[in-house]
């Protein structure tokens, strides 16, 4: 019989995500008799917790100093840090599987039910609000936890795009790329992705900047 645990690693949870599971973790703690010996203890953890959702809420408005970043960055991973220590002790202390989940952690997937995101049906720009700038959008994918999208602005000897740097976002619809020239064509790509891995990338989308 397959023994329950808590998933302890949450790196691959994205700043707003990781904000919403520190608020859920603290919130299910703060009153649970379950676990009295907690190591390390709530009045230890909830700190770490609070620090980093109120950074995190300064950066998420844009208008966030470098100064303001770098402590965000150093309030993640000590919650990081933090979250795996008391997942791990948890999953030392108790194999009731009631008992794990009423701290608010999220359970390790049975490996039969656990599988990779669907692949992205399709991927279209469109013209931005202002110059310099055009919208992707592409259809939701099943299993998808967030999506990672490159541009390419030219191609190589064979045709084909030379791709930019990957970026990710949360969201497949309103999806705003900035810096771009006038009178240039751009193609871009998404694929989506989960803990268990990444979707292969969609079909090449095509849009001309003009304005």
């Amino acid at each position: 019989m397959r023994t329950p645990k808590l998933i302890t690693n949450y790196n691959h949870l994205n700043d707003s995500d990781l904000a919403s599971f520190a608020t859920r973790t603290a919130d299910a703690l703060r009153t649970n008799t379950n676990f009295p010996d907690m190591v390390p203890a709530f009045a230890d953890f909830e700190p770490l917790a609070l620090d980093y959702i109120a950074k995190q809420a300064i950066t998420a408005s844009g208008r966030a100093s470098g100064q303001q970043k770098e402590e965000k960055d150093e309030a993640r991973k000590a919650l990081l840090k933090s979250l795996r220590a008391v997942a791990s002790y948890i999953n030392n202390f108790t194999d009731v599987s009631s008992i794990q989940l009423s701290s608010g952690f999220y359970p390790v997937a049975d490996p039969k039910a656990l599988q990779g995101p669907d692949p992205v049906e399709w991927i279209k720009f469109r013209q931005g609000r202002l110059p310099g700038e055009m919208i992707l959008d592409w259809a939701a994918a099943n299993g998808a936890k967030e999506y990672e999208y490159t541009i390419a602005d030219a191609v190589d000897g064979e045709g084909q795009p030379i791709w930019g740097d990957i970026r990710r976002s949360s969201r497949s619809k309103g999806v705003i790329v900035t810096g771009l020239e006038n009178r240039t064509e751009y193609r871009a790509r998404v694929r989506s992705r989960n803990i268990k891995g990444e979707s292969a990338w969609s079909t090449v989308a095509t849009g001309f900047t003009s304005w």
